[in-house]
């Protein structure tokens, strides 16, 4: 039951911080900022809000547990998955060169799921 209100926390979550990283970005290269620079600010910004909401909200962690080491598994998962996340849509790119938003759609989705994943076992693990 635990598990259930997790995975339906995080399906709130997840497309709310990928429209907050796109907002950012599309805010900042509307200011014509370049495009990579935006980018690692949008993306950094939205991973930052995303670890507080999983952590307080989707899984639930006290204040009292100790954070760095926490932070740490957080952003080490997600720089992991953001690599995976670019090769997946690049491999689907490669394939059907025309089929970028199945391409986006794709390992975004994959991606999500690895990252509830990840972040259950490893990140946000319970010590019982």
């Amino acid at each position: 039951m635990k598990t259930k209100k997790e995975i339906t926390r995080y399906l709130i979550v997840t497309p709310c911080i990928g429209a907050l990283d796109f907002g950012i970005y599309f805010i900042l290269i509307h200011f014509r900022l370049p495009y990579s620079i935006s980018k690692a600010i949008s993306y950094t910004i939205a991973n930052g809000i995303s670890y507080l909401f999983s952590k307080y909200w989707v899984f639930k962690r006290k204040r009292k547990q100790a954070t760095p080491p926490e932070a740490g598994r957080y952003f080490i998962v997600d720089l992991i998955l953001f690599v995976f996340n670019v090769a997946a849509n690049q491999a689907i790119l490669y394939v059907w060169p025309h089929a970028v938003f199945i391409a986006i759609a794709t390992a975004s989705v994959v991606t999500a799921a690895l990252s509830f994943t990840c972040n259950k076992l490893f990140v946000f693990k319970t010590s019982s």
